[in-house]
């Protein structure tokens, strides 16, 4: 990509290591000469002049996220079809949609200032409710749109379709629908195949499924996932990046498929997709384990 000549910072004004981090970004900037916005939230914790997120990716180069996987996701909902690119750096938990730690972070910043890091597209995917024949919600997630009970304490009863067919009557904690990001999220917990990051598929997984037969389904890219939702013994909802829910009421459909639109991220060549399953989640065991 271009030379950036305006650099966004999103981050989680909760948390005093990203006020300490982003006011050192904000110099370090300034000093390059390059323009730099801060999100509102965290610019008010700054005490300082910030910009809505959403209106901020409309004009950075770049947006430097500041926090763990939860800040990826929403600046990728946010940044998902525009020019933006986002330099994940971890100020959280296991930050595995990140790129660099937070030690880390002017390394990233002068790699990608200087173009020497390459950017990757990923696609979301994104979720329609129709109810009683209206369009009552659109949107999209980069990893994953689950409809669960809201409660997480009772089944849902949900109808299923895919592949141009009906899948049958699920009974079910939840179903998981994600991308090949989100492979590695909830629907990993809940026993899904994990996807390599460039592979453009739908994954499908029931959570605790009542029944034996009920099994994860890798399908095409061009495939829609129908959902219909038969009932609970409380309200069930349909959660987007386990950030952005809406209720469902019975009878409501959902419609999941890979969205049309791309978000760009950085990619660190010294932080492969192997060794982060290794590192991050511990993929084939610890190197300290003897025979």
């Amino acid at each position: 990509m271009a030379r950036p000549r305006r650099i966004g910072i999103l981050g989680h004004p909760g948390r005093a290591a990203v006020r300490r981090a982003a006011t050192r970004l904000l110099a370090q900037l300034r000093r390059r000469g390059v323009r730099a916005t801060v999100d509102a939230r965290l610019a008010a914790e700054l005490g300082i002049t910030g910009e809505p997120l959403r209106r901020m990716v409309r004009s950075c180069d770049v947006l430097v996220t500041l926090g763990g996987d939860g800040t990826v996701l929403a600046a990728a909902r946010a940044a998902v079809r525009t020019r933006c690119v986002l330099l994940p750096v971890n100020m959280g938990g296991l930050g595995f949609l990140t790129i660099a730690e937070s030690r880390e972070l002017s390394v990233a910043l002068r790699a990608a200032l200087a173009g020497r890091w390459p950017t990757v597209e990923r696609r979301l995917v994104s979720a329609l409710v129709r109810r009683r024949g209206r369009t009552v919600l659109r949107g999209v997630a980069l990893n994953d749109a689950v409809v669960k009970s809201a409660g997480g304490r009772s089944a849902v009863h949900l109808r299923l379709s895919a592949l141009g067919d009906d899948l049958g009557h699920l009974v079910a904690d939840g179903i998981v629908v994600a991308s090949a990001a989100g492979s590695t999220a909830y629907s990993l917990s809940a026993g899904g195949p994990v996807l390599a990051p460039d592979v453009e598929a739908v994954v499908l997984t029931p959570v605790c499924p009542h029944s034996i037969g009920s099994r994860p389904l890798v399908l095409a890219p061009g495939s829609e996932v129908g959902i219909t939702v038969l009932g609970s013994f409380e309200r069930i909802s349909l959660l987007l990046d386990g950030q952005d829910r809406v209720d469902l009421a019975p009878r409501d459909e959902v419609r999941v498929r890979l969205d049309r639109g791309r978000v760009r991220l950085f990619q660190n060549p010294a932080r492969p997709f192997a060794g982060t399953l290794r590192r991050k989640l511990g993929w084939q065991g610890s190197t300290h384990r003897s025979f």
